[in-house]
């Protein structure tokens, strides 16, 4: 094993990751993967009955608590999409990973099952990533 692999393996008290901002070179490999799930898979995150459950539970609440809990929501749903879609597009997420991680496709092909699915879910909760989301989320509006 490769020393930056082995790095990666074995860290255990910190993340083996860090993402830089995302930007507009990350805008294909995205569409990409979401084309091969199917957008519509992603449109009906915002519209899923556990969301629009949470938002008349919290009728009353803060907007912005409302929006921030919602949006949490349709970030675990997302995730699961993607979780569950992994052998259609295995290699494009980890060639997007791996981008925007600095790191190579096989040191994040080489992380333990946690490491690499709290790198997806880290990767979905990018403020980028939940900003493309929605606007790409305004074609359904």
């Amino acid at each position: 094993m490769n020393n930056e692999i082995e790095k990666a393996v074995d860290t255990a008290d910190k993340k083996a990751y860090e993402f830089r901002k995302l930007g507009a070179l990350d805008v294909a490999p995205m569409c990409k993967i979401i084309g091969k799930i199917g957008i519509t898979e992603f449109s009906k995150c915002f519209e899923s009955e556990s969301v629009l459950n949470l938002i008349k539970q919290m009728k009353g609440k803060d907007a912005t608590q409302i929006q921030d809990i919602a949006g949490l929501q349709v970030v675990l749903e997302i995730a699961n999409i993607i979780v569950c879609h992994i052998p259609e597009v295995e290699k494009d997420i980890f060639a997007l990973l791996a981008n925007v991680s600095g790191l190579t496709v096989e040191t994040v092909k080489a992380f333990d099952l946690v490491t690499f699915t709290e790198m997806v879910i880290d990767f979905i909760k990018k403020p980028e990533f939940k900003d493309f989301i929605g606007v790409v989320s305004k074609l359904f509006r």
